[in-house]
């Protein structure tokens, strides 16, 4: 049986209390939190073992010091001193601190001030009491960090991912699932089922009915429609959670827009398609030139035989004029194949461009607007000029006749960009470091999807019968390709085209120009003044000397002037200086017999055959000309 306590003895109650004391201390000091007494004039009275410790003091150094001593001026009056008044008052105080250790360095703790009274009815003394959180703190910060990362990770890649409930029904979606939604409105998202965005809703149950057979799905490529009606093909994987009890909790959907993947894959098809086609395409033309050689080689003799003044001398001449076109159908299909090498000279495309543009002004119909932005490109490219000119026209040409009815605006622009740009783009090897990038762009007709992916093939145009051979884009495609270059087109059906065409710019290229004196003259009688620049331009990058004359008279001095003789003549049919019949009889008048060259349009005219049956012609070549045939033309002549 226990001994009560007799207060009456003292000295029992004296060895009472001191146990007492000896026992709470001992509590006190092998406390985990550090434990503290504090009075009304912030003094400490009291400090456990664990305090010392982690300050490395001795406790006579603690006690009877202010709070303020203790741990600096600004430290008490900006953060503690307003705790410990609160905690006076009568209230439990809890608050976050960082503190300066000896031992540890800077640390987190929690701590807690509670009111005491000695006195009754009066608060005299706090409890503080110090948890070591820092460990704590750093694993939560340490989680923080990461779900910030996870956040940033989920946010920044382009794959929409979103919960469902199993029903469906959207509970979140990330920022990627808005972009392909089509929707800036992420609670209005949230509030919708997943199979509103399904074209066929049966396959949206088919799918979850997959999940809860599989748990995870990967379902391939699917049609979404957004918010906007727009179909967007995307590629849908899910997995169904479950919770403890084993019943369906929710659906994680990941779902990536593969609109560019498909544009892709489209593309290449179309390049492996038109490269089929370009192969067997060029055979062709090559067997056909053969057979017209043979017919042009045998006409030409019996052109010969035959007395100028023969009806059978013009019919003869009709069927070399019929040979000559179509000798110039199968160039083209030729160019198209990549089977004609370009002749190619270092030239500035912005000049070229602004020639076009220029050549197209003239003759644009009332009802369509061009706008052209051509800054100060100093971009240069290894290219046919004459070729590169056909390019322009032929897609400027192409975007007007796309408005002839109804009207509209043309827009061309011209920018360099650089090689990661190209790069992302077109998702090809690339060949330069910058790029000319040149956009046509129209607000005609446009284009369905299916013919975006046919026009480049040769023979096919969505024109009626009998306006254009189809030829056009497929000659553009083979020039742009020969130059190791890209074009791309999208259309939208009544909305109109645009035409995207990627050429490398060359910096390391030079050649040499012959000396002017050694260099071979020409007597250029120019056509159109922007066809003939690209031409004057092509002839002198490759090296020849050029002489204009402004009329006949200027023409006879010249070429009866042996020092001023040129060693050629290039005559366009379309020449306002020169007429025919005044060529012919200068050249007869003066006996003259340096060659001369005809260029003439796809269909002569009465004035040109007459001027072929002159006799005074060695050469005739048919618009569009190229750098290299001219060259062929000029050097076979003047050997």
């Amino acid at each position: 049986m226990k001994r009560k306590l007799d207060i009456s003895d003292g000295n029992d109650y004296l060895k009472f209390l001191t146990r007492e004391k000896d026992i709470s201390d001992q509590i006190i000091n092998h406390s985990r939190s550090m434990i503290t007494i504090i009075n009304r004039d912030y003094i400490y009275e009291k400090a456990n073992s664990t305090f010392c410790n982690a300050h490395q003091v001795v406790l006579d150094t603690i006690l009877g010091k202010s709070l303020e001593d203790v741990w600096g001026r600004d430290a008490f009056q900006n953060a503690i001193k307003r705790n410990v008044d609160l905690c006076l008052s009568g209230k439990t105080v809890q608050y976050e601190a960082t503190f300066i250790t000896p031992k540890s360095g800077k640390r987190h703790f929690e701590v807690v001030f509670r009111p005491l009274s000695v006195e009754p009815g009066k608060i005299t003394h706090l409890l503080a009491e110090t948890f070591d959180i820092d460990d704590l703190k750093t694993t939560k910060l340490a989680v923080k960090e990461k779900e910030e990362e996870l956040r940033k990770f989920e946010s920044n890649l382009p794959i929409g991912f979103l919960r469902c409930d199993p029903e469906g029904k959207i509970l979140y979606s990330n920022e990627a699932f808005l972009v392909i939604a089509d929707s800036s409105d992420e609670m209005a998202i949230n509030k919708m089922n997943l199979k509103n965005f399904y074209i066929e809703e049966d396959l949206f149950e088919l799918q979850i009915n997959q999940l809860f057979d599989s748990h995870t799905k990967n379902f391939g490529r699917v049609y979404l429609k957004n918010c906007s009606g727009k179909e967007i093909p995307c590629r849908i994987s899910g997995f169904l959670a479950f919770n403890a009890s084993g019943t369906p909790a929710y659906i994680d959907f990941a779902v990536e827009d593969c609109s560019r993947e498909l544009m892709l894959e489209n593309r290449l098809l179309q390049a492996q398609k038109l490269e089929t086609i370009g192969s067997l395409a060029g055979g062709i033309a090559h067997d056909f030139n053969n057979i017209l050689a043979t017919i042009s080689g045998y006409s030409e003799m019996l052109h010969d035989d035959l007395p100028k003044s023969s009806d059978l001398s013009e019919k003869v001449s009709k069927i070399l004029g019929a040979v000559k076109k179509a000798q110039s159908i199968t160039n083209q299909i030729l160019t198209f194949s990549r089977h004609v090498e370009q002749e190619k000279v270092l030239i500035n495309v912005a000049e070229v461009l602004k020639e076009t543009i220029g050549f197209v002004k003239s003759s644009i119909p009332s009802n369509i607007v061009l706008l052209s932005r051509i800054p100060k490109v100093e971009a240069n490219v290894l290219a046919d000029p004459t070729q590169l000119f056909r390019v322009f026209l032929n897609l400027m040409t192409n975007a007007i006749q796309a408005m002839e009815e109804n009207g509209g605006t043309l827009s061309v622009k011209i920018a360099a960009v650089k090689r990661e740009f190209v790069q992302h783009e077109l998702n090809k090897d690339i060949v330069a470091d910058e790029y000319v990038l040149l956009t046509f762009k129209d607000t005609g007709e446009g284009m369905d999807p299916s013919l975006v992916g046919r026009i480049f093939e040769p023979f096919f145009t969505t024109r009626e019968v009998g306006k254009g051979t189809g030829l056009g884009l497929s000659v553009i495609h083979g020039i742009i390709s020969e130059m190791e270059g890209e074009i791309v087109v999208s259309s939208k059906k009544d909305k109109g085209s645009v035409f995207s065409v990627y050429l490398p710019v060359s910096k390391s290229y030079s050649f040499v120009t012959a000396k002017k004196g050694s260099r071979k003259k020409i007597l250029f009688i120019t056509g159109n003044k922007y066809e003939s620049r690209i031409l004057s331009l092509a002839l002198e990058s490759a090296g020849y000397e050029l002489i204009f004359i402004s009329d006949d008279r200027n023409f006879a001095k010249v070429m009866t002037n042996i020092r001023e003789r040129p060693d050629m003549v290039i005559y366009m049919s379309d020449s306002k200086q020169i007429k025919p019949e005044d060529l012919v009889g200068i050249f007869r008048s003066q006996k003259i017999h340096t060659p001369c060259i005809l260029i003439t349009d796809p269909n002569l005219e009465i004035s040109d055959e007459k001027l072929l049956n002159s006799g005074i012609i060695d050469q005739q070549l048919t618009k569009p000309v190229s750098l290299k045939e001219i060259r062929n033309a000029i050097q076979e002549l003047l050997r």
